[in-house]
């Protein structure tokens, strides 16, 4: 038997029968070394063997492994018990190691076929941009929806115009596929993806609006590119998550409202000195929540659009401010809004500057200008944010007209049209501007009015926004033809529709736009048409005719043009019936274009020159803000020449003289037309004409007078 100090155990040791007494394992194991060192001594003494003789080598044997190949071993030599010296390694040919191929483009999706029945379909695209929130490969999902709605869109016969891609937009598939499209584009993949990572409720948020078409598309098509999307979306997810099970999904509305309008931070500055105020969304979300809930609201926060509700979430007031307005019975009581301006006392003492025993406000808060009154101002801020505070769209207008600036405010009726006309005065407002509270920026009225056109209300109005989407894809895709037909058809499909008229005048300015024969003269042509009753929107006409069709016509074709766009707007204001819409910011602009034609040889165009603004000074005299606009044109087109700087004053001094000399009225005309007299004696002053300029300021000295007695 072996000893304990023999080679370690194998897994099948070679066991000497028991009784035997020669070690047959020892034995075995010397007789081997032996014959063993033997044959090596025989092996040494022999001599080198002839090599083999030449065969014509045959090309080594590629095998190809779908793994990684083992290494190939050279043939070892015939084993010994010792290892043979190292020999010189053989030349071989090897390849260098390739690195690894990136993983195969993954398939486009399909909608078009069998596909588009599949409801498995529906189905990939939630799970795949479920995926995604985890992976933050959305510019992979993109690309994958855009490639295979490329096809979709492209197979539709044309024949079908603005209803070209109606049937696809009926499939569940292909409407999830161009709003989650839509979504990706519009909020970015980096801002999905650090959301996603930033905020669980982010990504809890995401999960659920991938599957859900029109949350996608309502919340896309309400995006500008003033917002900060990230933080809309990020908004929006704390609004969601901090409703109770039982209200889940009844205000995505009002919460789509809340992202947009406070993805900026919301802050005023109360009238009369009053402290600085910003307000919070979730507060914000949580007043009209509670008050719809509680039956407070006249309008309804669940229904409305997002494009409504965004001039109700704005208001410029605090919360508890609202809740004041909520509880106040007078409110209460209105079924319309208009009375709200006039519930405001108007104080003259404020515009005089008499002294008064009346209390001055010291907050500006609503129920403080409810208590002790105000002016315009005052009555268009408690009008406009009361309406918000029950839920009632509303805008804080002003504007500037014969008796100087002016506030009033606009609301939303029930049939959802604008009232826009309460408080405004009727001698020279026909145009007031206000805040978007979306985006901070100063709009036209009617930029709020147009919100309330039937026409946005309808089924063509939504295949005019799908149609641009479709041409947002053809533009990815480099179909610039496509693009072109999808945006001429959403212009047909919904004439007003602004956003459609802006997309189609930049596809046909882009570098790789082949415009047809006339289809830039159509295009001004249709747009003033659509918008005959619209002036504000009459603007983009205006600029496309300048930039495309101007340069291709004479001087005199230009002027006439420019002409009869003039003598239309003083048509329209002599037609006015008993109240006063003249546009008289439009008649300004038509001087305006006509004069920089003229200026561009103010040598030769002299005389022109002159009776057109001659011309325009007299027949808009009657509107102070547009004369003074008027002059501060009329000057720079004649400024440097002696001889029309000369009759640019006479004619100055003769109309002022003829129609405006006096004041007359009350004391915001006798203002308005002082702030006026000091303009002209300025142009005096910068023509070197003393003489003139002293007759002019004894008028001013003496409408001061009579404003000063007014203050006592």
């Amino acid at each position: 038997m072996a000893s304990s100090g023999s080679s370690p155990r194998k897994p099948a040791p070679i066991v000497a029968r028991r009784g035997s007494g020669v070690n047959w394992p020892a034995l075995l194991i010397v007789g081997t070394l032996v014959a063993a060192a033997g044959w090596y001594v025989h092996q040494s003494r022999r001599p080198e063997p002839a090599p083999p003789p030449v065969t014509k080598a045959e090309p080594p044997k590629v095998v190809e492994i779908p793994k990684a190949p083992e290494p190939v071993k050279a043939p070892e030599p015939v084993p010994v018990a010792k290892a043979p010296e190292p020999a010189a390694p053989a030349k071989m040919v090897t390849e260098t190691p390739k690195a690894p191929e990136p993983a195969p483009e993954l398939p486009p999706y399909a909608f078009g076929g069998a596909a588009l029945s599949d409801p498995r379909s529906f189905a990939a695209l939630v799970e795949d941009a479920r995926a995604r929130i985890k992976d933050g490969r959305w510019e992979e999902h993109l690309v994958r929806l855009r490639k295979g709605l490329l096809p979709a869109l492209a197979a539709t016969p044309a024949s079908d115009g603005v209803e070209r891609h109606a049937r696809l937009w009926q499939n569940r598939s292909f409407a999830l596929g161009m709003t989650q499209a839509l979504f990706i584009r519009r909020v970015t993949p980096e801002a999905l993806r650090s959301g996603a990572e930033a905020d669980r409720r982010v990504a809890a948020l995401l999960s659920d609006l991938v599957a859900r078409p029109e949350s996608l598309e309502k919340f896309s098509l309400m995006l500008r590119p003033e917002d900060d999307a990230a933080e809309a979306l990020r908004i929006w997810a704390t609004l969601d998550a901090d409703d109770p099970p039982a209200l889940r999904g009844r205000y995505e509305n009002l919460q789509i409202a809340c992202a947009v309008v406070f993805d900026r931070p919301l802050r005023w500055t109360r009238f009369d000195g009053g402290a600085a105020c910003e307000a919070e969304p979730i507060a914000r979300y949580r007043h009209y929540r509670s008050a719809s809930e509680a039956g407070k609201l006249a309008g309804d926060v669940r229904r409305a659009a997002p494009g409504d509700l965004v001039w109700v979430v704005g208001a410029t007031a605090t919360e508890e401010e609202m809740a004041w307005a909520l509880a106040n019975p007078k409110l209460r009581s209105l079924s319309d809004w208009s009375p709200s301006y006039g519930m405001i006392r108007y104080r003259m003492d404020y515009v005089t500057q008499e002294k008064t025993r009346l209390p001055k406000p010291s907050e500006g808060t609503l129920k403080e200008i409810f208590e002790i009154g105000g002016i315009c101002m005052h009555q268009a801020h408690f009008a406009a944010n009361t309406a918000r505070a029950y839920g009632i769209p509303a805008a804080y207008v002003t504007g500037d007209g014969n008796r100087g600036g002016h506030a009033w405010f606009a609301f939303q009726r029930k049939d959802r049209s604008w009232s826009m006309d309460t408080g405004r005065y009727n001698d020279g407002y026909a145009r007031g501007d206000t805040t978007d509270p979306q985006t901070g920026r100063r709009i036209g009225e009617f930029e709020v009015e147009i919100l309330g056109d039937p026409q946005r209300r309808g089924e063509r109005f939504v295949k005019s926004q799908r149609l641009q989407l479709a041409a947002q894809i053809f533009a990815d895709g480099g179909e610039e033809a496509a693009r072109h037909e999808c945006l001429r058809l959403a212009v047909a499909a919904a004439n007003r529709c602004l956003e459609a008229w802006r997309a189609y005048a930049e596809c046909l300015e882009s570098p790789a736009a082949r415009p047809a024969p006339g289809e830039w003269k159509a295009f001004v042509t249709e747009m003033r048409r659509a918008f005959d009753d619209w002036p504000d929107m009459r603007e983009l006409a205006d600029e496309m005719e300048r930039k495309h069709l101007f340069p291709a016509m004479t001087q005199d074709e230009v002027l006439l043009t420019c002409k009869r766009a003039y003598d239309r707007l003083i048509s329209e204001k002599r037609r006015r019936g008993a109240y006063d819409r003249t546009r008289y910011d439009l008649i300004q602009k038509a001087v305006e274009r006509e004069s920089a034609v003229l200026v561009k040889d103010r040598a030769a165009n002299a005389d022109r020159l002159a009776s057109l603004h001659r011309r325009a000074l007299e027949e808009n005299a009657d509107h102070v803000p547009t004369f003074r606009a008027l002059l501060d044109g009329y000057y720079e087109a004649v400024r440097g020449d002696g001889k029309l700087e000369g009759l640019f004053l006479a004619e100055i001094e003769r109309v002022y003289k003829r129609r405006l000399s006096g004041g007359g009225g009350d004391v915001f005309r006798q203002q308005a037309v002082l702030g006026l007299l000091d303009l002209i004696l300025g142009y005096f002053e910068k023509c070197g004409d003393a003489d003139r300029a002293r007759r002019l300021q004894l008028e001013s000295e003496k409408l001061r007078k009579n404003l000063e007695k007014m203050k006592k």
